[in-house]
């Protein structure tokens, strides 16, 4: 083993960029779904948008329409005969 051991709280990095910020610049405008759906609406027309919301909206709801059809063939197919049984109130 070596004796040059050190802890890790007093290493410090040898190039003053890499060191941390002061504090107050250290406020940032947090990233959230709505900021970055802004930022990428921003370069697109209105008609652009509309037509990207379209397409995500029918891609969303052929998803939950496969999602529901393949839950009641695979239900059909275990043989429960009402939604009270799929749910398993009964």
């Amino acid at each position: 083993m070596s004796s040059t051991a050190s802890t890790t709280s007093t290493i410090r990095p040898r190039h003053p960029q890499l060191q941390d910020p002061p504090k107050d610049t250290q406020r940032r405008i947090p990233v959230t779904p709505a900021v970055l759906r802004s930022i990428f609406a921003s370069s697109r027309s209105p008609h652009e948008e509309r037509s990207i919301s379209r397409i995500a909206f029918f891609r969303f709801a052929g998803f939950l329409l496969s999602v529901v059809g393949i839950s009641f063939f695979a239900a059909r197919n275990r043989g429960f005969t009402n939604s009270a049984a799929l749910l398993g109130v009964v």
